[in-house]
């Protein structure tokens, strides 16, 4: 790169176009110790070139040398250490015209919190500063509390100052849902944390690892330290790029639960429910938000008396991998099949059917997935016909005769009404207790 670059090459950066103050801080007092000034104030020049809109125009690196005040080498050795602690990434494109195009991508420091919660961070910046200001630096950042002990709470709740139309909320579920994930970027995975934790092992990922990798985190909902672990593991003695058969061997063997005797539970007391949805329905919604999808998977299997099937961990895989719906949906569907529909597998046709049949109808959310299904039966299989047109002459033409389970899905045969509430009341009540942990 250092051979190609020239103050004449175009750039073009991407990012959030203002920091807060909390990120601000965080680079200034943290990272900068790590990375260098020229590094801290290359970030800033970055970032000041963003517009309202999160893109800059395309630039020089004439400019972008003046603005830092340094020569080429030095303002390369700064990018490196931004990239290096997943402040910044770099792409290259070539274009015919004008030659090599950068596109530079702009990734939000940690939280002082954040930061100090990770240990490789926090050693980078106590090798730095020693020992008497890291413990500073601490104190600084660290969340001021004080002693409730002989106080009396009077804070109001909600309820008690607003008022809240339920069904008119619960109407507009989809929208908010929409906006919800318009307005965040990340809200379960911090793919910079991620990138960090691998530099303990001297890992590069490719892009196209990367993109397995978000499918797998999303599958079975890892975090950042795990997935760091697993990935370290699967890549540990190949010459090149990652195992991922043995990858997804790792984790399912080590996050597979035991299957424990059952024990009746208390029901679950919903003090407010909303009249589209039955307590049991608002309960699977919500964790249906929060469970990754393997997991929701056993917990239906291991209310059912069953287990989960490599092949219907890898239908749930490559779903996930095609991006067309988020994993609330996808649990809806597990759900759908395995209780509504009392399937004891998932289907691989039956699955894809309904997939895209709420793709294609744009299906976000779980609430707008329960309600397409009371509202269309989710009518997915053509009856096969019973009986053979009497004129079809014998032996006119020879046909291969195809599995039962590749001609169609499985038949659609539903729960009794009382068994299905009762089996969603055990789901339920396992959810909840998964969400909480």
């Amino acid at each position: 790169m250092a051979e190609e670059l020239k103050p004449s090459t175009f750039y073009t950066v991407y990012g959030k176009p203002r920091l807060d103050q909390s990120k601000q801080e965080s680079l200034l007092y943290l990272y900068q110790p790590i990375v260098g000034s020229t590094a801290s104030s290359l970030y800033l020049t970055l970032a000041s070139d963003l517009t309202i809109e999160g893109k800059s125009p395309s630039l020089m690196h004439t400019d972008l040398l003046a603005a830092v005040d340094t020569g080429l080498m030095n303002l390369i050795k700064a990018r490196e250490r931004l990239e290096g602690m997943g402040l910044l990434e770099c792409y290259q494109a070539t274009d015919h015209e004008i030659g090599l195009n950068l596109i530079y991508q702009l990734r939000l420091p940690l939280t002082p919190e954040k930061f100090f919660q990770d240990p490789l961070m926090a050693y980078l910046l106590l090798d730095k500063v020693g020992k008497n200001r890291y413990e500073r630096l601490v104190e600084r950042f660290k969340a001021t509390a004080f002693d409730k002990k002989n106080l009396k709470n009077i804070t109001k709740r909600f309820r008690d100052v607003y008022r809240l139309d339920e069904n008119a909320f619960t109407s507009q579920g989809e929208v908010l849902e929409q906006t919800q994930e318009v307005f965040t970027e990340t809200p379960e995975f911090d793919w910079s944390l991620f990138a960090q934790q691998l530099k303990r092992f001297n890992l590069l990922l490719s892009l196209e690892e990367r993109e397995k990798l978000q499918t797998f985190q999303t599958l079975y909902g890892l975090n950042e330290l795990d997935l760091a672990e697993y990935v370290a593991k699967a890549a540990a003695g190949e010459k090149s790029g990652l195992n991922f058969d043995y990858l997804r061997q790792l984790i399912n063997k080590e996050k597979r639960p035991n299957v424990a005797a059952k024990q009746q539970a208390a029901p679950i007391e919903h003090p407010e429910t909303t009249s589209n949805f039955s307590s049991q329905e608002l309960e699977i919604i919500a964790q249906s938000k929060k469970i990754a999808p393997v997991t929701f998977l056993r917990a239906i299997k291991r209310e059912k008396g069953g287990f989960e099937t490599n092949t219907e961990v890898r239908l749930l895989e490559e779903l996930i991998g095609r991006n067309l719906l988020p994993k609330s949906v996808i649990n809806i569907i597990i759900n759908y099949i395995l209780v509504i529909q009392d399937q004891a597998v998932i289907n691989a046709n039956y699955l894809n059917a309904i997939a895209n049949d709420w793709a294609q109808k744009k299906i976000v959310t779980p609430e707008g997935a329960i309600a397409h299904v009371r509202e269309n039966n989710q009518k997915l299989v053509r009856k096969p016909q019973t009986s053979r047109p009497a004129y079809q002459k014998r032996g006119a033409v020879r046909r291969e005769t195809l599995p039962e389970h590749i001609k169609q899905p499985p038949k659609e045969t539903k729960l009794a009404p009382e068994k299905e509430a009762e089996l969603n009341r055990k789901l339920a009540e396992y959810l909840s207790k998964e969400g909480d942990t």
